[in-house]
């Protein structure tokens, strides 16, 4: 298997590198996504893969691919608009980890999403994972507590990260795990925003959200109305 990076840019030195994927709620994918967007990154290069997903799309009159890198500034985002293939998603992890170190970047923000039946109380919206090489000492995210694990794609680049000494941040808020959760994807933009001094607009995050919420409770009512008739009982 080969992962290979086709770059337009070629001088990463000293960038951040943001990512994340499609766990649960997909909150990476979206948070990342609304980044490129609304930041208006540039697309600056590619990534293929030997399974690469056979999907493709149109957007802003230009082909999207599965794995597209983009930059704003001082940040580097890897966007997945597809997951990786199952069988080619740890070492496409690893590459990614790999790349940003030997690229000389300065930091990585991975952004990932923690099953929200795990809150321990309802006021309770993220926690983090982070490397020893990350300067925690403005960090204002409660880190995950001993026991709860990172799993994923998340858990392989900060294994890579922490073995090569450099600083990276898993930013992990709950999200619903049986949908997709822009909520959580909010909450994420919004510590990135923090902690990268960015400023990022999260209302068409909350938007959509409450726009699923609409949604699936009227799914839920037209589904009651259909049941109660069939359970109706007639005595005469």
């Amino acid at each position: 298997m080969a992962i290979t990076f086709h770059m337009k840019e070629q001088n990463l030195k000293g960038k951040i590198l943001v990512t994340g994927f499609h766990g649960l709620g997909a909150t990476g994918f979206i948070a990342v996504k609304h980044a490129v967007t609304s930041l208006n990154a540039t697309l600056i290069g590619y990534i293929d893969t030997t399974r690469l997903p056979p999907f493709v799309s149109m957007e802003d009159k230009r082909l999207s691919l599965p794995f597209e890198i983009y930059c704003k500034e001082n940040y580097v985002f890897v966007l997945t608009n597809a997951p990786p293939h199952p069988k080619e998603r740890q070492e496409f992890s690893k590459a990614v980890a790999d790349w940003a170190i030997s690229e000389g970047m300065s930091m990585a923000f991975l952004v990932g999403g923690l099953d929200s039946r795990l809150k321990p109380s309802d006021s309770d919206k993220i926690r983090c994972t982070l490397t020893r090489a990350y300067d925690a000492s403005k960090l204002e995210i409660p880190v995950l507590e001993k026991g709860l694990f990172v799993v994923g794609p998340l858990a392989i680049m900060l294994t890579q990260f922490e073995i090569s000494d450099f600083p990276a941040i898993a930013i992990l808020p709950y999200a619903n795990p049986t949908r997709p959760d822009p909520l959580a994807a909010s909450v994420a933009v919004e510590e990135l925003n923090k902690i990268a001094n960015l400023k990022m607009d999260v209302s068409q995050l909350v938007n959509d959200a409450q726009r699923i919420e609409n949604e699936l409770q009227e799914f839920n009512k037209q589904r009651q109305e259909r049941i109660k008739p069939e359970h109706q009982t007639l005595y005469i």
